[in-house]
């Protein structure tokens, strides 16, 4: 069996974060200890997958930058993607049997800890089809455009609650700690969150089958309200549909090609990915 683990930084229990100085932006504060914890948290997940009977895994070091996990510390089961450039992400391609994301945070808006929807201080809200949509959304989405199911999310209680929410209560979750605000949060004991992920991931490869996965609308609508114009002259400008002073949207049938079209043309989209999606 194949996993594929998307990560990011702000989820881990003990990663510290404040606005970021002189800059509009989140920052995380202690980078040394946040890129231990966030690689601990991946080597306890991998052993639970491994005790499921797991013969490969790859990880994606999903936070900004892709520079947030110690590939020499890392459990030796798995395989590191850093991704720049032009390969803007990392994407599954349907060879997997199940998709994580570790070190996840909630959506701009949801009281979580350092909350945010792709952009800290550039994304206002993001909706699919009129829900509010953040990264674990869009994720969980991507997986499922390849036919693979999101088993298990881990992150502060908002960002459990956002996945349960989305995928339904069969998803398993991890919670790392509980947000008091946007920049303050109560960490869980690390050792209590690493015997949890050893055991909900081991839980969740073998419940695959009974986990859901989400459903992408036949028509899908994507809104994009940011927070400066000068971000919705440049969508606009791209090809994006102008519904306000500050909101863009995309519509189309194939949901990768509509998200990546937001960042590329639809030429670049089909010369970068076309031979990874469907209906190429």
């Amino acid at each position: 069996m194949r996993v594929f683990i998307m990560t990011d930084l702000e989820g881990p229990c003990g990663v510290n974060g404040r606005p970021a100085s002189g800059s509009p932006g989140n920052q995380i504060i202690n980078p040394e200890t946040a890129k231990k914890a966030l690689t601990n948290e991946v080597n306890a997940c991998i052993e639970g997958l491994v005790a499921a009977g797991a013969d490969s895994v790859t990880v994606v070091d999903g936070h900004g930058g892709s520079n947030s996990i110690d590939i020499f510390a890392l459990h030796p089961a798995a395989e590191l993607v850093q991704y720049g450039g032009t390969f803007y992400y990392a994407y599954p391609e349907g060879k997997y049997d199940a998709a994580i994301q570790i070190g996840a945070h909630s959506m701009q808006n949801s009281g979580g800890f350092l909350c945010h929807t792709f952009n800290s201080h550039g994304t206002s809200e993001m909706r699919l089809n009129g829900t509010p949509i953040g990264e674990i959304g869009v994720e969980t989405y991507i997986c499922a455009y390849f036919g693979i199911p999101m088993v298990l999310v881990s992150g502060d209680e908002c960002a459990c609650a956002e996945a349960r929410a989305l995928i339904g209560n069969e998803v398993e979750t991890v919670a790392t700690k509980e947000a008091y605000n946007r920049y303050s949060a109560r960490n869980y004991s690390p050792e209590k969150v690493y015997a949890e992920l050893r055991e909900k991931s081991k839980r969740a490869l073998e419940r695959r089958n009974e986990i859901p996965i989400v459903k992408i609308p036949e028509n899908i609508i994507l809104e994009h309200e940011v927070m400066c114009p000068n971000t919705a002259d440049g969508a606009e400008g791209a090809g994006a549909e102008r519904l306000s002073f500050n909101t863009v949207r995309y519509t189309g049938s194939d949901f990768m090609r509509l998200w990546l079209g937001r960042y590329m043309s639809p030429e670049a989209v089909e010369a970068h990915y076309g031979k990874f999606l469907k209906y190429s």
